[in-house]
């Protein structure tokens, strides 16, 4: 199937973020099944490989981090876009060209200097993850709902991802009981059956996985301020 600019444009974003907020999917595993989409779309022609290109590029320079693998085959992709051929396919108008090869400039510029993620597996990254349990928290923290209905839903929620890295789990444990501590839900069950989990947590287990060394201190630092607040209520 032929799809204009505008489509592409329109179609790529949309299958991103219907990933995101659909499926609930992280910023890394989103990007990367929406290119599987269009992957095929590229042989097409010039001009499909450009915009497509284009588009996921721009996607990718709006998070914290790029796969370093995936960050050097788009840079190479934007790099050698043949822009006579482009023109030769008469894809665009005048002003489509010229909007797509000032984006592509600039977006590559953009992901030249981004930081590289070199964990080859899908995952959420630090701040991405903390930010998305807090937003979740707040999300469905309406009155509505028992404390303990609170942590099924978050748990609920983020069940997939606990059981994709131990980062990912720890992450999302110690933000969830910092939001509880916030609101004094200190002795429900699944707060107590947390900070077990937490105590038991040793960073070496997690040497190996997404977050870099920076990251695993900040970690450590919220484990440990945690733990001790919890420690002098009980």
């Amino acid at each position: 199937m032929a799809y204009s600019y505008e489509e592409y444009l329109e179609y790529i974003n949309e299958s991103y973020y219907e990933y995101k907020e659909d499926e609930k999917m992280s910023n890394k595993e989103a990007i990367a099944r929406t290119f599987n989409e269009y992957d095929l779309l590229m042989k097409n022609s010039e001009t499909d490989k450009a915009i497509i290109s284009v588009a996921i590029a721009e996607i990718l320079v709006s998070h914290s981090k790029v796969l370093s693998t995936f960050k050097d085959y788009l840079m190479k992709t934007l790099l050698e876009l043949d822009l006579k051929l482009i023109e030769q396919d008469h894809k665009l108008t005048r002003e489509q060209y010229i909007d797509l090869i000032s984006r592509e400039e600039q977006v590559y510029k953009q992901l030249e200097v981004m930081p590289s993620d070199y964990y080859p597996r899908v995952c959420w990254h630090y701040e991405e993850l903390t930010d998305e349990v807090n937003r979740f928290f707040v999300q469905i923290n309406t009155g509505n709902l028992s404390d303990e209905e609170i942590v099924t839903k978050v748990l609920k929620r983020f069940e997939r991802d606990c059981t994709n890295t131990l980062s990912e789990k720890i992450i999302v444990y110690v933000t969830l009981a910092e939001n509880l501590l916030k609101l004094k839900y200190t002795q429900i069950e699944e707060m107590q059956r947390i900070k077990q989990e937490l105590q038991l947590f040793n960073v070496t287990d997690i040497r190996d996985e997404q977050l870099v060394e920076e990251e695993q201190k900040k970690l450590l630092i919220r484990i440990d301020t945690l733990l001790a607040q919890l420690n002098n209520i009980t």
